[in-house]
């Protein structure tokens, strides 16, 4: 698993210094590229000298790889409901003729879920696995396009980090059935041959399977992989966009 400080047992957890800032400093966007972003630490973790964007010298800092995840439900769990998810990985983007999309209102059907009902917390398990797929597949597009936005690289360059460096990248959302469900509660189970403590198979335990997978994927691709859980009201563009997907 890479390492990263950030990250500990797949949690965000920040260094001493910025636990005393307010959650929503902590949650930064470029000015420049729109991407959504977790502040660094000051403290040397990752070599920088600065937390926070504060002038146009000192940019943001680009390691972590936000993702803004929600699930949405009408419905639930009803033969008639109908679930949607939301991500938002940053503000809409435009370099010359290369439109970046940003966010995703997407309706649940049978190629998104084919296995199990329509509830609000498979929304949410399956908001955040999408999430880090669209993280994924934009780097490589990148990667692949060889796209560099040149007034960016050179703000960039001020920071001893590359532009656009895969190390990190966060899942946030207000669910704390989703962060807890990964992080806690998922190595538990598996120690019980998958087994809740009342001797149960868990809920959902297909979808977190697969979000685990995915997770172990990309950390052995050298990715490190951590879930953040925020308030209702600092997650509002990805809860629209989920509500909007089931066409509520």
């Amino acid at each position: 698993m890479p390492e990263n400080p950030l990250i500990q047992q797949r949690k965000v957890v920040f260094c001493e210094t910025l636990q005393s800032y307010p959650l929503a400093r902590l949650l930064v966007q470029c000015s420049s590229c729109n991407r959504f972003f977790a502040a660094c630490c000051p403290d040397g973790s990752f070599g920088d000298d600065w937390a926070l964007p504060h002038d146009d010298d000192h940019p943001t800092c680009h390691h972590s790889k936000l993702v803004y995840t929600d699930g949405a439900c009408t419905n639930n769990g009803s033969p008639h409901a109908k679930a949607g998810l939301g991500i938002t990985i940053g503000g809409e983007h435009t370099f010359e003729d290369l439109e970046l999309k940003y966010s995703w209102s997407i309706p649940v059907d049978g190629t998104v879920d084919a296995a199990g009902p329509r509830t609000s917390q498979r929304a949410e398990l399956l908001a955040a696995l999408e999430g880090l797929k669209k993280l994924e597949k934009l780097d490589k597009l990148r990667e692949a396009s060889g796209y560099e936005d040149k007034e960016h690289t050179q703000l960039a360059m001020l920071q001893p980090h590359k532009q656009f460096d895969r190390a990190t990248y966060i899942v946030v959302t207000d669910s704390e059935y989703v962060v807890k469900g990964i992080t806690e509660w998922f190595p538990t189970w598996r120690r019980r041959g998958w087994r809740t403590s009342y001797g149960k198979e868990p809920t959902n335990l297909d979808l977190f399977m697969k979000l685990d997978e995915y997770v172990t994927t990309l950390e052995d691709d050298k990715v490190a992989v951590g879930f953040w859980h925020i308030p209702r009201e600092l997650n509002r563009n990805a809860d629209a966009l989920a509500k909007r997907a089931t066409g509520a």
